[in-house]
């Protein structure tokens, strides 16, 4: 009993700060069960209630987070449950050297390519991540990073009678960065990435290796710009064990603009090669390009909004079985706008609307929401 009291005190004192946020949102979905166009659409009101519970300990050396989510949909009368739990911790051994780790386990809704209509998918993910750092001098910095993250899906479809889409994988992630700063307002880096994935049973697995340079350009306090251009080199695996392998570039470019009274412009585009969600393909290529913007139309009334477009390339040699010369190109739209009225630093309450358009040779998707919030922080 008294080592409890004890380990009670302890975590009492090393706790500096707790912040729970309750966000309770209703909203009105016109596709919940994302139908293709052309098809009987399903409609409902479902509610969500969530909980964003942070808190740091040990000087901030430590901090924990928890997003629990409910949400009951009125259709057909069912409940489901998601959020994320993170732990993150830094140490730093000398002024010169940093370790910093991070676990996120989260459940989340299928990805919009991922077509079952009136069966709710979800999966399961878990990234561990640790970054070591060390500064030899004042404005060159060396980082390497080893990531380990899983995927399980809730459920493993049938593709036909004898096959199924064995969507789960394993990825292990290595990376090294050199980072110079270069007159203060310059800073160049040198990224080096190379990861495993395997993907469950006999689907195959896809390995990268990306080498790419980044230019960051602070010309003031207030302003941003990244540009970075490298290349890829992939080994697709498919079914039966044979390995494709496939050359191709990356960039990227990044502006951020904000000023003190909270006014936010970002701009995002990158071009990448990942894993396919899609059981006919084990990999993907993605161009995506984002905007968004945040502006203070009085100190308690908020407009913020969200446009992305994503291309995403389906080829052939990226196909699980082997000769099925398969390819498929998709374009997606998300859209979102919201607008916000903070009554004081604790209420918080909200209208908006999200958009998800897809398009692709086998089916069109539309599904739209439209949503009101109340937040309270205590």
């Amino acid at each position: 009993m008294r080592l409890l009291f004890l380990l009670c005190l302890l975590a009492t004192t090393a706790l500096a700060k707790v912040e729970i946020t309750s966000f309770s949102r209703i909203f009105y979905d016109d596709n919940v069960f994302m139908r293709a166009a052309g098809s009987s659409k399903t409609n409902t009101f479902y509610f969500s209630q969530s909980l964003n519970a942070k808190g740091n300990l040990f000087n901030d050396a430590l901090t924990i987070q928890a997003t629990p989510e409910i949400r009951h949909r009125e259709v057909d009368s069912k409940t489901l449950m998601f959020g994320n739990v993170a732990l993150k911790g830094k140490v730093e051994l000398t002024p010169k050297f940093l370790i910093e780790s991070k676990n996120t386990f989260a459940h989340s809704e299928r990805e919009p390519s991922d077509l079952d209509d009136d069966l709710d998918v979800t999966y399961f993910s878990n990234k561990f991540n640790n970054t070591f750092t060390w500064q030899p001098r004042y404005l060159t910095k060396l980082k390497a990073g080893y990531n380990h993250s899983t995927k399980q899906w809730s459920d493993n479809l049938p593709l036909s009678e004898t096959e199924s889409t064995n969507g789960d994988f394993t990825k292990e992630e290595y990376t090294f960065t050199i980072e110079q700063i270069i007159h203060k307002r310059f800073i160049l880096e040198v990224v080096g990435k190379t990861s495993q994935l395997e993907y469950n049973g006999d689907r195959g697995g896809l390995d990268t290796s990306i080498l790419y340079t980044q230019y960051s350009y602070i010309p003031n306090s207030f302003t941003i710009l990244k540009v970075n251009y490298g290349a890829i080199w992939s080994d697709i695996e498919n079914r039966s064990g044979n390995i494709t392998k496939y050359t191709t570039p990356t960039y990227g470019a990044n502006l951020t603009f904000f000023t003190p009274r909270g006014t936010i412009l970002g701009f995002n585009m990158v071009y990448e090669v990942m894993d396919s969600s899609i059981a006919y393909w084990n990999m993907k290529e993605n161009l995506k390009t984002q905007i968004m913007f945040k502006y203070p139309i009085t100190p308690k009334l908020e407009v913020s909004a969200m446009g992305a477009h994503l291309i995403t390339n389906y080829k052939d040699f990226g196909n699980r079985y082997e000769g099925l010369n398969l390819t498929r190109e998709e374009e997606v739209f998300v859209s979102s706008i919201t607008l916000s009225w903070k009554y004081n630093v604790n209420h918080y309450a909200e209208i908006g609307y999200q958009g998800l358009h897809l398009f692709n040779d086998a089916a069109d998707v539309f599904k739209n929401k439209v949503f009101l919030g109340y937040r309270y922080k205590f």
